[in-house]
């Protein structure tokens, strides 16, 4: 090792260089161990790829029209919700909200039936398990052992 190479530095140190913004040495003892040290350098290579994709990220320009729409939408929104909460009747809005579930789990009521049998099963696990029926009942702590295995 030469003096420039007296230790390797972190990725975050590394970084930091690429970014002009130096914490542990200056630019010329960086970028000098990184020219003699392959693994400082492969990261420092890594970093500079990564730094280049972010540089050409462009976000994409909707038109005024498009923010006004939904500006529009997201405020009609609220002012429902504050209508339903003033007169007290939340149950519409729950109907609401959950009619995307209801719709999926017609259209798809195989997935639908394993999410709710493993729910019942995890329910029934913290029933036994927090009121101790295991301990009452013992063919309970049997059950509980087999569908223990089958999830």
């Amino acid at each position: 090792m030469t003096n420039t190479d007296a230790r390797h530095y972190t990725e975050e140190e590394i970084l930091m260089h690429l970014l002009h913004e130096e914490t542990a040495g200056t630019p010329e003892q960086i970028a000098g161990h990184a020219a003699e040290c392959g693994e400082c350098a492969s990261v420092l290579a890594q970093y500079r790829i990564l730094l280049d994709d972010i540089r050409e990220w462009t976000i994409p320009e909707h038109p005024g029209p498009v923010w006004e729409a939904q500006k529009a939408r997201l405020l009609a929104g609220f002012h429902a919700d504050r209508e339903m909460l003033r007169h007290g009747s939340i149950w519409p809005r729950i109907q609401w909200a959950l009619r995307p579930v209801w719709n999926y789990a017609l259209e798809n009521p195989l997935p639908t039936m394993a999410y709710i049998a493993v729910a019942t099963a995890f329910a029934l696990e913290r029933t036994v398990s927090t009121l101790r029926l295991d301990r009452l009942l013992p063919a309970t702590g049997e059950l509980f052992e087999i569908l223990s295995q089958v999830l």
